[in-house]
């Protein structure tokens, strides 16, 4: 491999400068910048995702950086396909692994759920006909739905059943029947997922995150395989994908996220733009 190249990378300082050249002065200032972890405030239009991927790409074709050991953490499975394309049109052949909170932490538990013969638990994948069932509410009544959307902020907010009275209070929530009987409904909801084996969509992010925690040799081989972190829509991150992301980041990791704080338009749902502000 010659000198300043990285595996999977069809580059050489004229394309890396091509490259540069066709962004403008605050973009390439994102770009080359040596800080880490890095934050990159941008607006609406602004460009977020092709600073992303330029800068993914630049240190990879300057050495500093290699493709394979990448996680770029992006909100839907639309935006990890049009980043990775990006990045392919920049020189970058696979390697890269992209995808959602979600997905990413599904894979990380597959893998090691095989590796330790566990038998994987079924993904419940949609959770309001199992909370109708526990709500016990008359046909085409909408309580179910507003129960799962109250159970998922305080999923996300890491919130559990005994506190989440006194949280909802204070967030001023307002779901159509008591909040004592949400709880209930809350607490149900989770020993009846354990009893049947069950896991959500935020039990991935928690699990995914406790495994990390629990086994400091099983972190340190994760945290070498994906050394270089970069999180599209940083605004978007609740307390739940928050303590996952730090659990991602080792002693030696590097981090760069992207975000607008007035796009923030998700706080209803547990995310937390003071991790992006502040």
């Amino acid at each position: 491999m010659a000198a300043g190249t990285v595996a999977g990378v069809e580059s050489d300082p004229a394309t890396n400068d091509a490259l540069l050249r066709t962004m403008n002065a605050p973009q390439r200032s994102a770009v080359l910048s040596s800080a880490s972890p890095l934050r990159i405030l941008a607006g609406a239009g602004s460009g977020k995702t092709r600073v992303l991927t330029h800068r993914i790409a630049h240190r990879a074709a300057e050495g500093s950086l290699d493709p394979n050991r990448v996680l770029a953490v992006t909100f839907t499975r639309k935006a990890a396909g049009e980043l990775r394309d990006r990045l392919g049109r920049l020189g970058l052949r696979g390697g890269i692994h992209a995808g959602t909170f979600h997905s990413i932490a599904y894979a990380q538990l597959r893998q090691r759920w095989e590796e330790r013969g566990v038998r994987p638990p079924e993904l419940l994948e949609r959770k309001v006909g199992f909370i109708a069932r526990l709500v016990g509410t008359g046909r085409g009544s909408t309580v179910p739905l507003d129960v799962v959307a109250e159970i998922e902020w305080a999923a996300a907010r890491r919130i559990s059943p005994e506190q989440y009275v006194s949280h909802a209070r204070m967030a001023r929530r307002t779901p159509p029947i008591e909040l004592s009987r949400v709880a209930d409904i809350y607490d149900r909801f989770q020993t009846e997922k354990r009893r049947k084996r069950l896991v959500d969509f935020d039990d991935l992010l928690r699990l995914a995150a406790r495994d990390l925690a629990a086994d400091p040799v099983y972190a340190s081989a994760r945290h070498w395989r994906f050394r270089h972190l970069f999180v599209d829509e940083f605004q978007d991150v609740n307390p739940l994908q928050h303590a996952l992301l730090s659990a991602w980041l080792g002693p030696e990791s590097d981090l760069c996220v992207v975000g607008d704080p007035n796009q923030a338009i998700y706080a209803w749902n547990g995310a937390d733009a003071t991790y992006l502000v502040d």
